[in-house]
């Protein structure tokens, strides 16, 4: 008799197709996963920046409400020194109690008791889609906790020049002033209509069209830093993202109104546009592409130019 065939043992292993198949897989849905992570995680930072910006709407209403109906200035001046930043002036109303008391208000900014206050890092301060790693311009200062956002107290008439708007003849205030308080009363284009604060993200690197130039700025040294908070806008060249900080009365402004380049230039790490805080505590995301005749009345305050665009 013959014994019978005995069945061939099952497989116990991958073939080396098989495994690359498998791997080809797993690469491909890595590669699906990786931007739905990435723009969730985008999504999440973006709305952290809103929420900060909320915060400071709700500071400086809550400082209105117990000064007449004003909202601070930009920033405090003496004759010959800028004193002190609106930021230290709204940190009261945003639970920073504790810097507060130790700030000496009768002394510059920069005076080494609030200097060691001005080193602390503020999550409130900092847009969580802007960069960490913050190079120190000066050789004279420690390095101080950083501001991703600022008050335009202005618009230059160079604006309006280069983007062919109507001249009027002179450089024109922004929703707060710099120097003095601002009487809500004031903005009679409506505080829905106005910009408080805009993101202007990476201070004090040098960053222009995405790519951190590997610069510093000669200002915007944190957020204690009166001109590091507070600025004008003038506008940037589109493809360059040039913009002559260094003899401004000979630049002729530029037509790019946001995210070509972070010196003193509306600024953010969030694709398409800025976030941006108005005068009624509101925060909306302005699309990089509204006009510059846009732009430009929700910037001012009083011009009766009301925007519909944006």
């Amino acid at each position: 008799m013959f014994s019978p065939i005995r069945q061939a043992n099952s497989r116990n292993a991958f073939t080396l197709i098989e495994l690359l198949v498998v791997i080809a897989i797993i690469a491909v849905l890595v590669g699906l996963l990786v931007p739905a992570v990435q723009k969730v995680r985008e999504a999440a930072n973006r709305m952290s920046c809103s929420n900060n910006m909320k915060q400071y709407g709700l500071a400086m209403h809550n400082y209105a409400g117990t000064n007449s109906d004003r909202f601070p200035s930009t920033r405090i001046n003496t004759p010959s020194n800028k004193f002190r930043a609106w930021t230290v002036t709204v940190l009261a109303y945003v639970e920073q109690d504790n810097i507060v008391k130790l700030w000496d208000m009768n002394t510059r900014w920069d005076s080494a008791t609030n200097l060691v206050n001005a080193q602390n890092k503020l999550k409130l301060f900092r847009c969580p889609s802007a960069p960490d790693g913050r190079r120190n311009p000066s050789t004279t200062l420690p390095s101080l906790g950083s501001s991703d956002y600022l008050i335009f107290h202005q618009i230059r008439r160079r604006f309006f020049q280069a983007n062919n708007l109507p001249d009027p003849g002179i450089d024109l205030t922004g929703a707060l002033e710099n120097g003095r308080e601002t009487p809500i009363s004031s903005i009679t284009d409506g505080t829905s209509n106005t910009f408080m604060i805009l993101e202007d993200c990476g201070q004090p690197n040098s960053i222009i069209l995405g790519r951190d130039t590997g610069a510093t700025l000669p200002e915007g040294l944190g957020w204690a830093d009166p001109d590091g908070v507070s600025g004008s806008i003038d506008g940037t060249n589109p493809s360059t993202g040039a913009i002559n900080g260094s003899s401004s009365s000979s630049y002729a402004g530029g037509t790019c109104r946001m995210n070509c380049n972070n010196f003193s230039e509306p600024y953010s790490m969030h694709s398409g546009g800025i976030n941006s805080l108005f005068c009624d505590g509101s925060v909306k995301f302005i699309s990089q592409g509204v006009s510059a005749a846009t732009f430009a009345a929700l910037i001012t305050r009083d011009r009766g130019d009301i925007p519909t665009d944006y």
